[in-house]
């Protein structure tokens, strides 16, 4: 509890100091207050950059199975981020920290050295795998990522990647260890470890119209520890509908290694944009070896014109600006969109997945963002009654 105060204290009074400095000009030492104080040095390139977010949710979802209710009626910090970007003699850096649940826990934290035509990335990153997770949650549709994300576990850990881009295309990979707990009490890594790789492709990139493709790979072993195949349906403040435990001792078998293999479509034209992913992936260790898959689609359309942004970079969407913010005097940017979400897990008898999500959002300033879901759903689950799953979720997002 202490530490959900402290992180809403501390980015308070950020957000305090710097509204009161953005109109600021630079100084003499290249300070720079817009928004958040930042630093350069224009003859060697140096600088860095304060960052961090805060998302408040709040929901009230309802799990119904055979006639009994189960309410999750509730509200939560669900990140307080702070961190610093830049770069020092010529090596770009990344270090970020959430604060709340009690820990300390690692999110992007590492270096980035830049090569002829490559880039090598070294520390706690994510692996590349999926568009949907590669976009950062500031600017993803809905306020929970497709539920593959979360079905999979596409996760953060500590390794070495080589990424290489081009004017259309991207490819990453990289080799990665495990995973750090809370560290204001270990640095130790969990024994797992796995290789991931990732393409993107635009095959069509013109002023009427993105076109985006892609694909990605990930050899996880999750050594002595085993997994966990579970869900929620698209929401975070509920239990998880769906788990099914391979770890060592599990009635299911323990899992000694995995292969995911996803596959990402998504397109652009003026203010209407959608994104299909597939995902499936296949465990080595219990004897019947399941395979699980899980595939969503969404449709977004901005009400007040904007485009939704895209990143050639990384191939990820990035931040979409309002083109008349509230303190311009303007109304901000209003999307609707939709989802449709499924996931099959019938290999151990853990039933089907099947969600809808509907969402507005509001974009009141270029960092500064209010989301409203409804989603529904069901769980059907062979030889067992179905569990319906329905209820509205409401968040207000801040980030510098």
């Amino acid at each position: 509890m202490m530490k959900h105060v402290l992180a809403s204290t501390v980015l308070a009074a950020l957000a305090s100091t710097t509204s009161l400095t953005s109109a600021r000009a630079d100084d003499a030492n290249g300070w720079e207050f817009d928004g958040v104080p930042s630093w350069s040095q224009a003859g060697s390139g140096d600088s860095f950059t304060f960052r961090g977010r805060i998302y408040l949710d709040a929901a009230n979802i309802e799990f119904d199975r055979a006639g009994v209710t189960t309410a999750y009626d509730d509200s939560e910090i669900r990140t307080a981020r702070l961190g610093v970007t830049g770069q020092f003699s010529g090596i770009g850096y990344v270090a970020e920290f959430d604060l709340i649940n009690d820990q300390i826990a690692a999110n992007d934290v590492y270096l980035t050295f830049r090569g002829d035509g490559f880039d090598l990335l070294l520390g706690h990153m994510k692996t590349p795998n999926s568009l949907e997770e590669q976009t950062s949650s500031r600017y993803i549709t809905f306020m929970e990522r497709g539920a593959g994300t979360d079905l999979f576990a596409l996760d953060r850990r500590v390794g070495v990647a080589l990424a290489h881009r081009g004017d259309n295309y991207t490819v990453k990979a990289g080799l990665y260890g495990g995973r750090p707990g809370d560290l204001s009490e270990s640095l130790e890594l969990d024994d797992s470890s796995a290789f991931a790789a990732r393409v993107t492709y635009l095959p069509v990139h013109s002023d009427d119209l993105l076109v985006h493709l892609g694909a990605s790979l990930r050899q996880m072993d999750y050594g002595d520890a085993g997994t966990r195949v579970r869900v929620r349906p698209n929401t975070h403040l509920t239990d998880r509908i769906v788990s099914a435990d391979f770890r060592p001792a599990s009635a299911l078998g323990e899992a000694g290694s995995s292969t995911f293999i996803g596959l990402e479509a998504a397109a652009v034209s003026g203010p209407f944009h959608a994104h299909g992913e597939y995902m499936t992936m296949a465990l080595d260790g219990p004897a019947s070896s399941p395979r699980f898959t899980s595939a969503f689609v969404n449709l977004g359309y901005f009400l007040t014109g904007e485009t939704r942004s895209y990143s050639t970079s990384g191939g990820t969407f990035s931040r979409t600006r309002p083109a008349s913010p509230v303190s311009e005097g303007g109304m901000g940017a209003v999307e609707l969109a939709a989802r449709f979400d499924y996931s099959d897990m019938n290999d151990v008898a853990a039933g089907e997945l099947t969600s809808w999500t509907l969402g507005v959002n509001w974009y009141v300033e270029d960092h500064f963002r209010v989301m409203a879901n409804y989603v529904t759903g069901e769980l059907a689950v062979p030889g067992a009654a179905n569990t319906d799953v329905s209820g509205p979720q409401i968040r207000v997002q801040w980030d510098f």
